[in-house]
């Protein structure tokens, strides 16, 4: 069982000065750690909350004129569709096959399945609702980034049939994310499109059930993979495997029960590379291969990669029925944070 984020700054330093690191290296690191709310879930149940409230999964409560979130068709939808094609003929051989770990009746219907996506990449479909952020309610709370607004929700939608990978710029349509700042007596629940109702199982889905949210006020460890990283050095194998032991015992956000939700602060990410591979796909670099990273443009917009920030941290949730695997991070430039630019954050899935 995974520990507990630490609730204080005292508290983190604390628990580092238990480890073996230098004195200055423990205040450097507490120093360099951010408040943050943590969010957790209960099961909502029968009720109805209020218009606007925080939570995960339902449905989104949106004013006047505001459709349910659309993608156009992804700018790459060819190569997409091309590579689900190929995957639909692909099962549908091997379930024919002597052994194979499926049925020909369930090889018919994971080939369907590949086939619908492949269809979706080439036109306009509805992105899955991950929750809304109460950002009056929440900015009350110590531990809230004051560079967010305090008035307004924030919404996070995501396609989560296609995944889109973070490393891709024409990927960028397959999430939103939104600050409402309408009245909360103009709000009311949309409706599930229908399109998420179809490709939506008992044993799969994209619409994800409602869970209230509550925030506690943690303090978040900064990363080794964190642009602004200069607590000591890295290549010294000894303080990195200490302070890298440390930082596994507030487990990952991909664990059943564990502290998986965060508003701001630094991220538990799953892999490296969070903040320089949205620097380098935000500005239309594909980096899904070493060379891209090594090009002089690359290296140029790799010294702002710092300026990214957590947004928003969502990981697995059985309230909600996020069962993963992976998480989600919800990352901003702060320039786009603070002139409120939100339609430029970027959600990245991340998998371990």
């Amino acid at each position: 069982m995974s520990k507990a984020l630490p609730r204080t700054r005292d508290a983190l330093r604390a628990s580092l000065g238990d480890e073996d690191l230098p004195a200055e290296i423990v205040e450097r690191l507490a120093a360099q750690a951010l408040p943050a709310l943590l969010l957790t879930t209960a099961a909502l149940g029968e009720n109805r909350p209020l218009p606007g409230a925080s939570r995960l999964g339902g449905t989104p409560d949106l004013p006047p004129g505001m459709g349910w979130p659309m993608r156009p068709p992804y700018p790459d939808a060819e190569r997409r569709a091309t590579g689900h094609r190929k995957d639909a003929r692909r099962l549908l051989e091997d379930s024919r096959k002597p052994r194979s770990w499926m049925t020909p009746e369930q090889g018919v219907m994971f080939s369907q399945e590949r086939m619908a996506k492949a269809d979706a990449t080439e036109r306009p479909f509805p992105l899955a609702f991950f929750g809304q952020f109460d950002l009056a309610a929440l900015s009350a709370i110590e531990g809230f980034d004051p560079l967010l607004p305090k008035t307004g929700r924030l919404l996070v939608f995501y396609d989560f049939w296609e995944q889109p990978e973070d490393f891709t710029p024409e990927a960028a349509v397959g999430w939103r994310v939104i600050w409402d700042d309408s009245p909360r007596d103009l709000l009311t629940p949309a409706a599930v499109p229908m399109d998420l109702e179809t490709i939506s199982s008992d044993d799969w889905t994209t619409i994800f059930a409602p869970a209230l949210i509550s925030a506690v006020p943690v303090v978040t460890p900064i990363p080794m993979s964190e642009r602004g990283w200069d607590a000591f050095d890295l290549e010294g194998e000894d303080l990195r495997e200490v302070y890298g032991d440390w930082l596994s015992q507030f487990g990952t956000p991909d664990e059943d029960g564990g502290e998986n939700h965060q508003l701001g602060g630094f991220p538990r990410p799953l892999q490296n590379g969070l903040q320089a591979t949205s620097q380098l796909a935000s500005h239309g670099i594909y980096c899904g291969n070493g060379d891209a990273w090594k090009t002089p443009e690359a290296q140029a917009l790799l010294k702002e990669a710092g300026a990214w920030r957590l947004l928003l941290q969502v990981g697995v949730d059985l309230n909600a029925g996020m069962r993963g695997p992976g998480a989600y991070y919800v990352i901003i430039r702060n320039e786009d944070l603070a002139a409120r630019r939100f339609e430029r954050a970027r959600v990245t899935y991340q998998c371990d």
